[in-house]
């Protein structure tokens, strides 16, 4: 069919158009056509301190996820930092550490209080680590009516070579009158500790909320109990 000049130059006009509305929309159609929706993101999983095992929150002490010879590790390597000659003394209880400090520390979630010091030293050096994560240090000398000081303690040395927490936990529920067995949710304080004369390191439990007296004492080697002085 025949154009004339006029209803050429219209319909030139038309598709000049059209190829200028595409132009423009075809980039933003490209755009939607190649969005893409990102992956939910999964949850980071917590790796112990000791390379390569993952851990587990313990059902027996419902408020760690992590066990007293899992955090040693960090704590050996952050006391090593501060004094190359930096020995292990054992661990404090952290009421203790809310004594010597008079300040609140978190009770749903307790760290371990590390102890450190240097043969003739006039301090020692506190790591606290907390699932799995050093959160804090001090250099201080804790009074000796809260904590027996390093003077009167043996060297533990850098080994791991004693029960783990868990261990611990785990034996006295075996005991007949064990506060743990009736409320499994207790809080648990512990301190871990070889006075002179002893010939091995001893754990002792509290309940956390009564330190007035322990609750259970172990050999920390054998795993037997001892008499609550």
């Amino acid at each position: 069919m025949f154009l004339s000049r006029h209803m050429l130059s219209d319909r030139m006009g038309l598709v000049m158009g059209l190829l200028v509305f595409c132009a423009v929309l075809l980039p933003a159609c490209g755009n939607i056509a190649t969005a893409t929706i990102s992956p939910p993101v999964t949850p980071a999983v917590f790796v112990s301190p000791i390379e390569g095992e993952r851990l587990l929150h313990s059902t027996l002490d419902a408020h760690r996820f992590v066990t007293a010879a899992e955090s040693f590790p960090l704590a050996y390597e952050t006391a090593k930092a501060w004094r190359q000659d930096a020995e292990w003394y054992g661990m404090t209880p952290f009421t203790s550490m809310e004594r010597a400090f008079v300040i609140p520390l978190d009770n749903d979630n307790p760290s371990w209080f590390f102890r450190f010091g240097v043969l003739g030293g006039e301090t020692e050096y506190i790591v606290e680590v907390l699932n799995g994560e050093v959160v804090g240090t001090n250099e201080t000398k804790i009074p000796s009516y809260i904590e027996p000081p390093l003077e009167e303690l043996e060297l533990l040395r850098g080994e791991w070579a004693v029960m783990d927490s868990i261990a611990v936990l785990e034996r006295y529920l075996k005991e007949e009158d064990s506060l743990l067995a009736k409320s499994p949710y207790m809080l648990v304080d512990y301190r871990l500790a070889k006075p002179k004369g002893q010939s091995h390191p001893i754990w002792t439990l509290y309940n956390a909320q009564d330190l007035t007296k322990p609750i259970f004492t172990l050999d920390a080697i054998t795993g037997e109990p001892l008499p609550i002085e």
